[in-house]
């Protein structure tokens, strides 16, 4: 099989190509070199220049991450780079030859735009408000009419917090936390979250493009935030207890936070809408994988041991 890949340097990207690379042959494309097939090309101000051949499937899986937008620009980044990157991903491939049969997108679970929920299904209306998550409902909608005009097989896969052996984002934070001691829970550490290992999320891509249509993927258990600090803690060989905080306490922090945030742009790090996410169960369906993809994924725990 020929595969396009966008975003191969990136914590996701770079998981497939080291995955697919042992079986198939790959083109990638995107700012960095990564393989010794790259089409060197910013996607988000112009149209790659494929080579005339014909691609079997395209994994789309480079994009602006979630980090919180704190100017206009910063927003508008998500746009220019989620949106616009696409477009022009799609313009090019209407100028080879042949079309790919397949089409692999991979979106987030954060186009629900919920703080809050359990067992999410693809069903959810898509609500997300914010630029990131706002940015990937319009490429969704862009590759659904493009799909739909083009016939090629449109398979999106919205992935919750994706986990690898070298963490990274909130994992990485958390992990850096417990290492040198500072590290304190809220609450009782009992609400729980999606995750889902980038491995296995690799292993099902091409299963995936066969098939079509839009799945969450989940590891399935949706660990406890207790459960995560306490592995880490063993992985890091710490045996010194958690603190813990009680929510009451800092919840007025977190307005106090809210305030500064209005005048200086979300650089505190506490505020309500953090406090919200690390207090409120969030957790989405994978039954729909599970059924059509045979998705049968490792609890992230077994990572962190």
């Amino acid at each position: 099989m020929t595969i396009l890949l966008t975003g191969a340097s990136g914590f996701v990207g770079s998981r497939i190509y080291q995955r697919l690379i042992l079986a198939h042959s790959i083109i990638t494309v995107g700012r960095t070199t990564c393989s010794s097939r790259h089409v060197h090309c910013d996607l988000a101000g112009q149209l790659p220049e494929l080579p005339a051949s014909r691609f079997d499937t395209v994994i789309h899986a480079a994009g602006k991450a979630n980090t919180v937008a704190r100017t206009r620009a910063e927003c508008d980044d998500y746009q220019r780079i989620n949106v616009q990157g696409t477009a022009h991903l799609l313009s090019a491939l209407e100028k080879q030859p042949v079309l790919p049969a397949s089409f692999v997108y991979m979106s987030t679970a954060l186009v629900y735009g919920c703080s809050s929920g359990q067992g999410l299904s693809e069903a959810t209306p898509l609500l997300a408000t914010d630029p990131y998550g706002a940015s990937k409902i319009d490429a969704e909608g862009l590759l659904h009419e493009w799909a739909t005009r083009t016939g090629v097989r449109l398979t999106i896969l919205r992935l919750p917090l994706v986990v690898a052996e070298s963490l990274h984002g909130n994992l990485a934070t958390m992990q850096t936390a417990i290492r040198w001691g500072y590290y304190v829970r809220i609450g009782d550490g009992s609400v729980r979250r999606s995750m889902v290992r980038a491995d296995d999320v690799a292993a099902v891509l091409t299963r995936a493009a066969s098939v079509g249509g839009t799945f969450n993927l989940t590891d399935g258990y949706h660990p406890t935030v207790r459960e995560l600090e306490e592995a880490l803690a063993r992985k890091l060989g710490r045996r010194r207890p958690i603190s813990s905080i009680p929510f009451s306490l800092i919840k007025p922090i977190a307005r106090f936070g809210d305030g500064i945030n209005a005048v200086i742009g979300r650089r505190f790090p506490v505020d309500l809408i953090a406090l919200r996410k690390l207090t409120s169960t969030l957790t989405f369906s994978d039954e729909r994988a599970r059924l059509q993809l045979n998705w049968n994924p490792r609890p992230v725990l077994d990572m962190l041991q």
